[in-house]
């Protein structure tokens, strides 16, 4: 069975601007959601006695 390679992504089939909207939308939910655990840790660790 002859394996074939993977296509690479063609970001010139979509726009630009999309594209980077979706990017920034990732990062968005990626870091709000470390910030949101990061202050949980924290108020559970102060509550801690």
């Amino acid at each position: 069975m002859e394996q074939t390679s993977k296509t690479p992504f063609d970001k010139s089939a979509y726009d630009p601007l999309l594209f980077k909207s979706y990017k920034m939308t990732k990062k968005i939910i990626k870091y709000g959601f470390y910030t949101v655990l990061i202050y949980f840790a924290y108020e559970g660790f102060m509550l801690w006695e």
